[in-house]
């Protein structure tokens, strides 16, 4: 089994990426986030893969850290997703982000992810909540809202309910220290978004 390759970076587009590994080009394909983090075309790169091998296929998958390659193979662990669901919630999140997504239970943030409907990003949260996501590079399973489910979820909707994006919530509640009632977080959060305009 192929598990990382070294070489000359000789093609990346929104697919995917082509290595040239000692003349042969290895083809694998790769979240945004990894293709964001490769170099430049004719540049040395290292990827870390991981191959999938069906009946009809065998398919290459690149990842430029070894979390995001844990994060896939816990993803694709999960029953109903499959390698081409688990890359486009790589694309949307960071393996960190995907820890914290899991920690809170925030199935509104998974489903959010193109492709990935409320059950499965449900049956996400249920068979991987408990598991250890240390793999996944987040150094602590929730993020600093303080515990990240309650008021913080709460106040994070209340404010999609008012038309802002998720990640426009997000943004103004991240670093607010943790508050003990959602109209707390939700006038601080107000207070942040006013003073941006």
């Amino acid at each position: 089994m192929i598990h990382r390759l070294r070489g000359i970076l000789v093609e990346k587009d929104t697919e995917g990426i082509v290595l040239d590994v000692g003349g042969v080009g290895y083809r694998a394909s790769a979240s945004l986030g990894t293709l964001r983090a490769l170099p430049s075309l004719g540049e040395e790169c290292v990827i870390h893969t991981r191959m999938v091998v069906r009946e009809d296929a065998m398919l290459l998958f690149g990842f430029a850290a070894p979390e995001e390659r844990a994060a896939f193979d816990a993803l694709t662990a999960v029953s109903k997703v499959g390698p081409k669901l688990a890359l486009a919630v790589l694309s949307a999140m960071s393996p960190p982000e995907i820890s914290e997504a899991v920690a809170r239970g925030d199935v509104p943030k998974l489903s959010s992810v193109p492709g990935l409907g409320r059950k499965t990003a449900e049956r996400l949260v249920l068979e991987l909540k408990g598991k250890d996501l240390a793999v996944f590079g987040a150094e602590r399973a929730v993020s600093s809202d303080g515990g990240g489910g309650g008021p913080y979820m709460e106040a994070r909707e209340a404010l999609t309910g008012l038309g802002y994006s998720i990640e426009e919530a997000e943004k103004a509640l991240n670093g607010i220290p943790p508050q003990d009632s959602v109209e707390r977080y939700i006038k601080e959060a107000l207070r942040r978004i006013g003073s941006r305009r």
